[in-house]
C-alpha cells in the first residue's frame, strides 16, 4: 500500500480524532476540579489542553466522515443516465477531473490555527510552572503547541505548493477509461510546467475501506493493481496521460459505502514549493465484453 507524504499527514490526524475526543473530556473535567479549587493557573492549562484536544478531535471525525463519502452523484444525470454511472457526476460527465488541493489545503490550516490558538498559553504556563515552583509534570504537555506547530509548517508547505503552480485539472479523451482498454487524456496546471518537464505519473485501483463507528472512523486505502510511466509535459506545459488497463482490474464502483473501488491518477515533478503534486479520482468501467 503507496502512500505520499501529505496523505500520511492527514491520515495520521484522522486516526488520533478518538483518543483526543477523550483526552479533551478529561482535560475538561481537570480544569472544572482545579477552577473549584481555586487553581487558576492549573486550570487554564487544563483548559487549554481541553480545547485544542475537543477541537481537533472533533474536526478529525469531521474530516473523515467527509472523505469517507463518495463524490453524490446527480439525480438528473443519473435519470438522464441510468446505465452509465461513469455519467453520474458532473466532472466526470464533462470529461474533466479537477484536484481538491485548495480545499483541503484550507481544512488543514483551518485545524492548525485552531489547535495553535488553543494550546498557545500551554507555551507560558508550562515553563513558568516549571522554573518557580521546580514542577515538571506538565512538560510533555508541550507536545501540544509542538503539534499545532507542525501542521501549520505543512499546511503552509502545501499553500506554498498551491501558490507555485495553481490548481490541476486532468481532460479525458473518452469517459470512461475502459478495463481492457485505456485511460487516455492530459493535465493541466493553472501556471504550466516548463516544456520538456519530466513528470511520473501512476494510476491505481484502489479499495477505500471505511471501518468503525462515527466517532471512530478511519478509512485505509488498499492498491489492488497500480502502473506507472513517465511522462513529459509538451509545449503547452501539459501533461499527456495514456495508460493501458488489465483486462482483470475491477471497475469504480461506490454501492457499498463501507467498500469502495476508487480509481486514481497521480503526478508529480520535482520542482520549487516541493515539487508539482496532484491527484485526480478518474472512472474506470468494464464497457461491452472489454
Amino acid at each position: 500500500m503507496k502512500t505520499n507524504p501529505d496523505r500520511f499527514v492527514l491520515g495520521f490526524v484522522k486516526f488520533l480524532g478518538t483518543p483526543l475526543c477523550i483526552a479533551a473530556i478529561l482535560a475538561a473535567m481537570v480544569a472544572f476540579t482545579r477552577a473549584r479549587d481555586g487553581n487558576w493557573e492549573q486550570a487554564a492549562l487544563a483548559a487549554s489542553v481541553a480545547l485544542a484536544c475537543g477541537g481537533a478531535g472533533f474536526g478529525a471525525i469531521w474530516w473523515v466522515r467527509f472523505h469517507a463519502r463518495a463524490a453524490d452523484p446527480s439525480e438528473r444525470l443519473r435519470a438522464l443516465n441510468p446505465a452509465a454511472p461513469w455519467m453520474w457526476r458532473e466532472d466526470w460527465a464533462r470529461h474533466e477531473v479537477r484536484t481538491s488541493a485548495r480545499r483541503d489545503a484550507n481544512r488543514l490550516t483551518i485545524i492548525a490555527i485552531a489547535w495553535c490558538v488553543a494550546t498557545f498559553p500551554i507555551f507560558f504556563i508550562v515553563p513558568h510552572r516549571a522554573i518557580r515552583s521546580a514542577d515538571y509534570f506538565a512538560i510533555p504537555s508541550l507536545i501540544f503547541p509542538l503539534i499545532g506547530v507542525v501542521m501549520m509548517a505543512w499546511a503552509m508547505r502545501i499553500r506554498m505548493r498551491i501558490r507555485q503552480y495553481g490548481e490541476s485539472w486532468f481532460v479525458m479523451a473518452s469517459v470512461p477509461g475502459q478495463i481492457g482498454g485505456s485511460l487516455a487524456g492530459s493535465i493541466h496546471v493553472d501556471k504550466p510546467l516548463t516544456a520538456g518537464q519530466q513528470v511520473a505519473l501512476e494510476l491505481a485501483c484502489i479499495n477505500r475501506t471505511t471501518r468503525g463507528t462515527w466517532h471512530s472512523l478511519t478509512t485505509w486505502d488498499w492498491i489492488l493493481w497500480h502502473a506507472e510511466q513517465t511522462s513529459m509535459s509538451d509545449s503547452t506545459g501539459s501533461i499527456p496521460v495514456a495508460f493501458l488497463i488489465a483486462s482483470d482490474c475491477r471497475p469504480t464502483d461506490d454501492s457499498n459505502p463501507k467498500s469502495r473501488i476508487v480509481w486514481r491518477l497521480g503526478a508529480k515533478a520535482p520542482g520549487a514549493a516541493g515539487g508539482y503534486r496532484a491527484e485526480f479520482e478518474v472512472p474506470v468501467f468494464r464497457i461491452g465484453s472489454s
